[in-house]
């Protein structure tokens, strides 16, 4: 069945041009508007699956006002506009459109992004209804379960945080004649404290008898607040918990019990209709949960006061912190990791891009498949094809017998596909190929195989920018792009860095067999003030090379600002994390064979090198080994 397509475009001639090529390529065009009203008219009489929309158009109200409502309706639309003005294109982005071209396109970019919103929305429709039927399964298993009142509502509240992200979720139940409120804010992946009067009184350093309960019962229907139409019954929470746009799902429980639960996030625009939508899905299994809350428990208020604190879930485990821009990362992956749609993961080079990708597939249901790994930018271009695709015997001199590439590797599970932005246009052209056939080529093959596997790919670069400047493929960007998750540096969150310190030299005591004594105020004072280039990969080296100077008495100290390794960073023959790594490398080899020339080349023993550095010698030769370290060179 064609894709029906409306045309939103105040420029006669190319309004006529596209309704042409349309009509050339197959799809349905349903009618043409010069303006936002036209466009609502046609909307309403024949509701299109695609809408063209140029930016301005006839009238008061532009594109940009169109757009919020055709996400609303989940009407997938693409922006035409000449205008490069960087404000209102900013704008425009927010609206999260399919695809944005600029005139004048060519008829082979239109057709090439129409192909991909149709795919991106298709995929979108999917994903809800995946969502949908997940967050009404989870829901109906905690009401099946025997509680305590707290314990309902604890393990909704962090179910309801992989859905819909919240710093604070208040429960309001109410009948006639009473009223109780519980809420619970967020203060670490999945730690939870409890709000109850005294911590109310707590954090708000007042006595004050405002509290949750007289925000009173807000609306009949969902509704979400910004900055801008706010609710001054909102206040209290905004004043004293820092909210800045609000979700509100009420519910009828009975035709005495009103529900009212009060999504709250520290975040503009943290809210949309598809979560109104995803609530509504679920209302009568919310019904059926609070009817088991409200029958442990008369409304009463609560004198209980804990933090429900629970370990980090084992696919998290190597990912430290509890600041806000991580815990950002840490939802999404939390939320797409159910489904099969391809993911990419942006950030600087250090910033935990391959924790996350490993994260993802652990939480999927592929996770008892394979997860692997290629690093784009290691392998030569002249192997990448046979690395990725596999070979068959003869296929080139010295291909002696087959061999299976790293897509086939993957079937069912995983592949990560580091530094995607490093591949050649041609094997771009292959990967577009797995995305939308999901079968692949070997060399020298006759025949292409299917695959099961779901990409996750990763890039330190801007690949919109590579994108304009023509060296990376449109269609593949936004076939990877349908769900992007930016990992923070670290300069981002130094909340961060004391606990990731500290996560470090525990981890690098235990392999050196070294008493870890703390680190010590002036050493955390300088990581602090640093902007680490090199993120969270440079954290970690620093620290490891801080406990290889300890003597296992006395506290990690190092000197990050005198450090050799630190200067090096300020000139300007760095400029490359290779170059930061290898400064690093470099510097652990230089004081290595210092000690290794003070012992005359002794490794073990009281007076080896391995006994004043405070490793087992096994591990010194190890080290040895990975930094290339020769007897020639600590001997004369």
């Amino acid at each position: 069945m064609s894709s029906k397509v409306l045309i939103v475009e105040d420029e006669f001639i190319v309004a006529n041009d596209l309704q042409l090529i349309l009509k050339q390529a197959g799809y349905l065009v349903t009618g043409i508007a010069v303006s936002v009203k036209e466009a609502y008219e046609q909307i309403a009489k024949n509701k299109p699956d695609l809408v063209l929309l140029d930016i301005h158009l006839e009238g008061e109200q532009s594109g940009i006002d169109l757009a919020k409502k055709l996400k609303t309706e989940n009407i997938a639309f693409i922006y035409l506009s000449a205008n490069s003005n960087q404000t209102i294109l900013e704008e425009a982005k927010k609206t999260d459109p399919y695809g944005f071209l600029v005139k004048p396109f060519r008829e082979k970019d239109l057709l090439i992004t129409l192909e991909i919103a149709s795919y991106r929305h298709k995929n979108s429709i999917e994903s809800r209804s995946g969502q949908e039927k997940l967050l009404q399964e989870k829901l109906s298993k905690i009401s099946h379960q025997t509680l305590q009142y707290e314990n309902y509502l604890n393990e909704t509240a962090r179910l309801l945080q992989t859905f819909i992200t919240y710093d604070l979720i208040v429960f309001e139940i109410k009948n006639s004649d009473q009223k109780k409120c519980t809420a619970y804010l967020r203060i670490g992946f999945d730690e939870y404290q409890y709000i109850g009067e005294r911590e109310l009184e707590n954090i708000t350093n007042s006595k004050s008898t405002t509290s949750f309960t007289e925000i009173d019962y807000l609306e009949n229907e969902p509704v979400i607040y910004e900055m801008e139409d706010f609710n001054p019954k909102l206040s209290f929470i905004k004043n004293h918990f820092r909210a800045e746009s609000f979700l509100v799902f009420p519910f009828l429980l009975n035709t005495e019990v009103t529900i009212q639960y009060i999504f709250c996030s520290q975040k503009k625009n943290n809210y949309s209709q598809h979560h109104i939508d995803l609530l509504t899905s679920a209302k009568k299994d919310f019904a059926n949960l609070m009817t088991g809350v409200t029958n442990q428990q008369k409304l009463v208020d609560s004198k209980k006061s804990e933090n429900l604190k629970e370990t980090l879930s084992p696919q998290f485990t190597d990912i430290i912190g509890k600041h806000p821009l991580l815990l950002n990362a840490l939802d999404l992956i939390v939320q797409v990791a159910p489904y099969s749609t391809s993911v990419l993961i942006l950030g600087e080079s250090g910033t935990g891009k391959e924790k996350a990708a490993q994260s993802i597939h652990n939480l999927s249901i592929r996770k008892d498949g394979p997860f692997i790994k290629v690093n784009c930018a290691a392998i030569s271009p002249t192997l990448i094809e046979s690395e990725l695709f596999g070979y068959e015997k003869g296929a080139f001199t010295g291909a002696v017998e087959s061999r299976k590439g790293k897509f086939e590797l993957a079937d069912g599970g995983t592949i990560f596909l580091d530094e995607i932005g490093e591949l050649s246009n041609e094997m771009q052209i292959r990967l577009l190929r797995v995305l939308q056939e999901k079968e692949i080529d070997s060399v020298g093959g006759n025949s292409a195989r299917k695959v099961d596997i779901r990409i996750v790919a990763a890039t330190n670069r801007n690949l919109e920018k590579e994108v304009a400047l023509g060296n990376f493929r449109m269609d593949l960007y936004y076939r990877l792009n349908v769900f992007p998750i930016t990992m923070p540096a670290l300069r981002e969150r130094k909340t961060d860095i004391s606990e990731l310190a500290d996560y470090f030299a525990k981890k690098f005591c235990r392999e050196f067999n070294k008493k870890f004594n703390g680190i010590s105020p002036k050493m955390i004072e300088q990581m602090n003030e640093y902007d680490w280039p090199g993120n969270i990969r440079e954290l970690e080296n620093f620290i490891e090379r801080s406990v290889i100077l300890n003597n296992g008495k006395a506290e990690l100290n190092l000197n990050l600002n005198s450090s050799p390794l630190s200067e090096s960073f300020n000139t300007k023959n760095v400029h490359t994390l290779e170059d930061v790594k290898n400064a690093q490398l470099q510097l652990e080899r230089d004081y290595i064979i210092s000690i290794l020339k003070k012992v005359n080349g002794r490794i073990r023993g009281t007076a080896g090198a391995a006994s004043i550095l405070n490793i087992k010698p096994t591990t010194l030769e190890s080290k040895m080994s990975k930094l290339a370290i020769k007897k020639d060179d600590y001997t004369d």
